[in-house]
């Protein structure tokens, strides 16, 4: 129990990573704020989603805001406090991932879409809930950022520069924050397997050859990630485990984007 009664927002939580980090920490003791773009009717199984982590015998309280909107967020933060009288942990998950496309390609509109929710909204939640963890001197932010933030992995300019831009924020925030022993980092996860990377399959591909083809030649440790790999890391730096750590890049994908020569041939 690493997060006994602490309280979390956990953005883009729907799904994918950010529903499995809800999950892990539920598992801790935390009580859970899932964020989420839309109702949560509009998911499959939404509501059995809240009851699976009330299960873990904590509170779940769901709340429907656009992170890259200043008056949503300040509502999401202010109902969070109204319910639960403190911010411990905020978890900066929410992104919009565009299909790959080469930068002339890139429309004006997606460029400003991809940068208002990546990177605007981690400034928004931010400014929003550190006078809060400035007030109880005690507070974790990780933001979810990505292995195409450190190196070009596919053409995503406007999605690489959006996650490089987090990397930053997250070591200047560090840097202001960690007097008031305040704890920020981020976690650069590589080929995660959730429902949006499906989207980079081609078109009748079955998925598991895909994906087993590509991170086998690409990925070190030659499997893909799972939602559960970025849970592990994030309750590592959500915790108290992690106290003196802050300002870190932390890369888990599988030695991604570790490269070595291969050698002559004979």
């Amino acid at each position: 129990m690493l997060l006994k009664d602490r309280v979390a927002i956990i953005t883009g939580a729907a799904k994918g990573i950010g529903y499995g980090i809800a999950k892990k920490f539920a598992e801790n003791g935390c009580h859970i704020v899932l964020n989420v773009h839309r109702d949560m009717k509009e998911y499959e199984g939404g509501t059995e989603k809240i009851k699976e982590i009330e299960s873990f015998k904590v509170k779940c309280l769901a709340l429907k805001a656009d992170v890259s909107n200043s008056k949503e967020v300040a509502g999401m933060v202010k109902e969070t406090i109204d319910r639960f009288g403190k911010i411990d942990i905020l978890i900066n998950n929410a992104a919009f991932p565009p299909l790959p496309k080469s930068l002339v390609n890139i429309p004006e509109e997606e460029w400003d879409t991809v940068l208002n929710v990546n990177l605007k909204g981690t400034f928004l939640m931010c400014k929003e809930v550190v006078p809060y963890m400035e007030k109880a001197k005690y507070g974790k932010i990780i933001n979810i950022s990505a292995v195409s933030g450190l190196t070009p992995v596919i053409p995503n300019a406007h999605y690489g520069a959006s996650k490089a831009g987090m990397q930053m924020l997250t070591q200047d925030l560090a840097l202001d924050l960690a007097p008031l022993n305040i704890n920020v980092n981020c976690i650069c996860p590589g080929v995660i397997i959730t429902e949006l990377l499906n989207k980079v399959v081609p078109p009748g591909m079955d998925k598991r050859a895909f994906f087993e083809k590509m991170t086998k030649k690409n990925i070190p440790m030659q499997r893909p990630g799972y939602p559960e790999d970025i849970a592990n890391a994030a309750l590592f730096l959500a915790s108290d485990l992690s106290s003196y750590i802050t300002g870190h890049i932390l890369v888990v994908a599988g030695g991604a984007p570790l490269t070595r020569l291969a050698p002559p041939e004979h």
